[in-house]
């Protein structure tokens, strides 16, 4: 028994699994994403601001774009040519009923921004399980992050393992 890990070459956006207690808005030239249910994103933040700042704690960001996409809090991204490639993109809205506290709602946020980052920088993995003849008995897409891929391989191989062929 022996496993493969692969990077995901279709995965799930962030977005797809977003709900309306945790979710980006963000909008640029090349990369927007519209709030859950929506299909556009507003022509101007405060739309959107003007919707949830009763219901969300709301944390700006910010996205470093340059041979890709990268996301952080407004301000607090370590990016090379902050004056030339790093703009304010949008918002990450986070549910006051979930998150009670703005420290515990940050944590959220940043925990989706990582996510969001793992996404774009193509951090996103599969698990071949594979038998000793080399069929595959079982194929898992859509980790993030390789060492949590790797992780769910080796536990997963576990059971199949455990198995004892009758008479042997």
């Amino acid at each position: 028994m022996k496993y493969r890990i692969e990077q995901d070459p279709d995965p799930i956006s962030p977005r797809e699994q977003a709900d309306n207690n945790l979710f980006l808005v963000a909008k640029h030239d090349q990369f927007y994403v519209p709030a859950p249910g929506e299909t556009r994103v507003p022509r101007y933040a405060n739309e959107v601001v003007d919707k949830y700042k009763k219901t969300h704690w709301i944390f700006p960001i910010e996205a470093y774009i340059h041979s890709g996409v990268a996301l952080a809090f407004s301000g607090e991204g370590n990016f090379p040519d902050r004056q030339w490639d790093v703009s304010q993109l949008g918002f990450i809205f986070a549910s006051k009923k979930e998150w009670r506290l703005s420290k515990s709602a940050r944590e959220a946020a940043k925990g989706l921004i990582d996510h969001w980052n793992q996404y774009l920088s193509g951090d996103v993995w599969r698990y071949i399980l594979e038998n000793n003849e080399g069929e595959v008995i079982e194929s898992v897409w859509g980790f993030y992050g390789h060492e949590y891929c790797e992780e769910q391989a080796k536990a997963s191989m576990k059971p199949y393992q455990a198995c004892v062929p009758v008479n042997a």
